[in-house]
């Protein structure tokens, strides 16, 4: 059987799904080749430089595809049409990465056979534009041929919402991004990080009233970076502490987030909801283990719990007490260091991507 020409398609604004497609891009590169995969990316899409300093090829699309822009999106939908159908002409298949803006009218013209990556079966609490997410999403769970999810708990929660098993693939999140070691994971003071997109969801309050127990501890030191409404100036008022390093609003370029991933001990996800986190794949990709809540498949990425700690509930107060073990217990914290690149390895060489040979 010959080799897939993949076209792996996102044409948004960078962040975590750029950073996804890429690592994607690169991951399906070491299965089939790199002249099997190509990238096409937004052209003022950031992450578009570096991945043309990968071996796989990368094309640009000069067009807008933004939620915040719906009247210059819908007005550029016949050229991005065109665009499109150039751009996969050689392809035997097109991966959605994650949906966009116009993912789901765009794929309407699409002679190739369709993958889209679910990465939630549906909008958590708080998030941005849920009925359109839900009503984009629904196109393309209809018109794919197969259907990624990056869990096991995000393949069950789509067949429970009617989407056909044998259409339902699992590829873990974690299975994109290549193992790295870094630093020894023992640190003292005891390295914290908090990163990523700031919604509710995310749990930010959860984490500031957690921090209250621990102020007493001069054992710890905490960075928060992200960007988004649950980190307004009033939450970024309730992380005044002496151990707080950084707590800022900023957003993250990709290799800034890496390295501030590299460079902790432990990552915390306080999550409300969650589907899984491509904060604590990262983290599990550099060995550096997770504190997360026991919602969605966040237990799953972290091994229930070898590489990392779960806490009872998604609340301060269980939150504030796994926090206290991982920095009481410096042996249970190198153990679980070790366990996650364990788990970074087993995801990164399993061949969870056989099923696009036959679509």
């Amino acid at each position: 059987m010959s080799t897939p020409r993949i076209l792996i398609w996102f044409w948004s604004g960078g962040g975590g799904g750029s950073l996804f497609a890429y690592n994607l891009a690169r991951r399906l590169s070491v299965r089939f080749g790199a002249s099997a995969v190509t990238l096409s990316l937004r052209a003022d899409d950031p992450t578009l430089e570096r991945a043309r300093d990968a071996d796989f090829q990368v094309l640009a699309a000069n067009i807008v595809s933004d939620r915040r822009k719906p009247l210059t999106t819908l007005s550029s939908l016949t050229r991005g049409a065109r665009i499109l159908a150039d751009q996969a002409r050689n392809a035997d298949l097109v991966i959605v990465p994650m949906n966009f803006a116009s993912a789901a009218p765009l794929s309407a013209g699409l002679k190739q056979p369709l993958v889209y990556c679910a990465h939630d079966p549906e909008p958590h609490p708080g998030d941005y534009a849920r009925m359109l997410q839900r009503a984009t999403q629904a196109v393309l769970l209809s018109r794919a041929r197969k259907v990624m999810a990056l869990s096991e708990y995000a393949a069950g929660r789509l067949r429970a919402l009617g989407v056909a098993s044998h259409k339902v693939e699992v590829a873990p999140l974690q299975s994109v991004f290549e193992p790295s070691p870094s630093r020894s994971k023992n640190g003292n003071p005891v390295q914290l990080v908090l990163a990523g997109r700031m919604i509710a969801y995310k749990g930010v309050d959860i984490l500031a009233d957690a921090l209250a127990p621990l102020n007493t501890r001069d054992d710890w030191r905490l960075k928060i970076a992200g960007l988004g409404p649950a980190l307004d100036d009033r939450m970024l008022a309730r992380f005044a502490h002496p151990q707080i390093e950084r707590a800022e609003r900023a957003w993250m370029k990709d290799a800034e987030l890496e390295a501030l991933i590299a460079n902790a001990d432990v990552v915390l996800a306080p999550y409300r909801s969650a589907t899984q986190s491509g904060v604590v794949a990262q983290a599990i990709a550099r060995g550096t283990p997770c504190i997360v809540t026991p919602v969605g498949a966040l237990g799953e990425q972290i091994g229930k719990g070898e590489a990392g700690w779960i806490a009872d509930r998604a609340d301060a107060s269980a939150f504030a007490a796994v926090m206290s073990r991982a920095l009481d217990q410096p042996g249970e914290r190198a153990e679980k260091a070790a366990a996650a690149l364990n788990l970074a390895y087993k995801a990164w060489e399993h061949d969870h991507w056989g099923w696009l040979d036959h679509l």
